[in-house]
C-alpha cells in the first residue's frame, strides 16, 4: 500500500509540474500549448542520449534543463511571437504543428524508441522498515521541488509579479512600461523548463518514448479540471488524474487508465465549465 501511495504521489507530481508549465504559458500568452508532452519527451531524449554516451545523471539533468529553456525561447521567438494577440485558435494550431514537428525530430534524431534516464543509484531506498523503489523516490522529490520552485518564482519574485500583471491586464501593463514580449517569452522559457523537467523525471522512473508523450494529455486534463488559469487548480486536477489512473489500473483494468480522468473531466466541466478554480470567462450564446 505504501508503494501504491508513492506511485500516486510521483505521478501526481509529474502531472502537476507539466501542467504548471501549461498554465503559466496560457495565463501570460493566452495560448493553449498542446505540445507539452512532446516537449517533455524531446528533453527526456536529450538527457537519455547524454547518459547513453557516458555522461552521469548529475550532468545530463542540468544539460537537459538548459536545453528545455533554450527550446522554450526559440519556440516563442520563431513560432509564437508573431501570433500574440491573434484569435486563440491561431496559437493553438501553431502548437499542434509544433507537436507534429517534434515527433518528427524525435524519430530522426533519437530513433523514436524507448530510452531510460537512469540515475545510477541503487534500485531500492531503505527508510526505516520501508523499502521503496529509488526511481519513484527521486522522481517524487524532484517533481515537488520543481513545483515549489515555480510557485516561489511566480508568487514572490519580480518576474512573477510581471507575469501576473500581464495575465491580468496586458494593455495596462504595456502602458506602464512593462516589456510584455519579454515577459511572455520568459513564461515560455519557464513553461518548457517545467515540461522538460517532467519528461526527464518520467524517463528516470519509467521510460522516454514517443508514446510516453501521452503524459501531456494527462497534464492538460489536469489543467482543464483545475482551471486553465489557476496554478492551485492544476495541482488539485493533477491529483484527481493521477489517483483515478492508478486506482483504475489497480482495481479495474489497466486498459481503462486513460478513460478514468476523462470521465472526471466531463463530470466536472458539466458543472463548472471553467474548472474547479478557474476564472469565469464571459461568452455569448447564439
Amino acid at each position: 500500500m505504501v508503494n501504491f501511495a508513492l506511485t500516486v504521489v510521483t505521478t501526481w507530481g509529474i502531472y502537476a509540474l507539466l501542467g504548471m508549465g501549461i498554465v503559466l504559458i496560457y495565463r501570460t500568452s493566452r495560448i493553449l500549448n498542446i505540445a507539452g508532452g512532446q516537449l517533455a519527451m524531446f528533453v527526456g531524449y536529450v538527457a537519455a542520449t547524454l547518459i547513453l554516451n557516458g555522461y552521469p545523471f548529475v550532468l545530463a539533468l542540468p544539460a537537459g534543463l538548459v536545453t528545455a529553456m533554450a527550446l522554450g525561447f526559440v519556440v516563442f521567438w520563431l513560432m509564437l511571437r508573431r501570433v500574440m494577440g491573434e484569435p486563440p485558435h491561431i496559437g493553438l494550431m501553431v502548437t499542434v504543428g509544433l507537436a507534429t514537428m517534434l515527433n518528427g525530430f524525435m524519430v530522426v534524431l533519437f530513433g523514436g524508441g524507448m530510452a531510460a534516464v537512469p540515475t545510477g543509484l541503487p534500485g531500492f531506498t531503505q527508510i526505516g522498515s520501508l523499502r521503496l523503489p529509488t526511481p519513484d523516490v527521486v522522481a517524487a522529490v524532484g517533481a515537488w521541488l520543481g513545483i515549489a520552485a515555480i510557485a516561489i518564482v511566480y508568487h514572490v519574485t519580480n518576474l512573477g509579479l510581471q507575469m501576473r500583471a500581464v495575465a491580468e491586464k496586458v494593455m495596462l501593463s504595456a502602458q506602464r512600461g512593462l516589456d510584455v514580449e519579454r515577459t511572455v517569452a520568459l513564461s515560455w522559457v519557464i513553461g518548457v523548463f517545467a515540461a522538460g523537467y517532467a519528461g526527464i523525471l518520467h524517463g528516470e522512473r519509467a521510460f522516454v518514448a514517443l508514446s510516453a508523450s501521452v503524459i501531456g494529455i494527462s497534464a492538460l486534463i489536469a489543467c482543464l479540471i483545475g482551471g486553465m488559469d489557476s496554478l492551485k487548480g492544476v495541482v488539485v486536477g493533477a491529483f484527481i488524474v493521477a489517483a483515478s489512473e492508478n486506482l483504475t489500473a489497480l482495481y479495474v483494468d489497466p486498459r481503462y487508465v486513460l478513460l478514468a480522468p476523462v470521465l472526471f473531466l466531463f463530470v466536472i466541466l458539466s458543472v463548472r465549465p471553467w474548472g474547479l478554480f478557474g476564472t469565469v470567462e464571459e461568452f455569448r450564446r447564439v
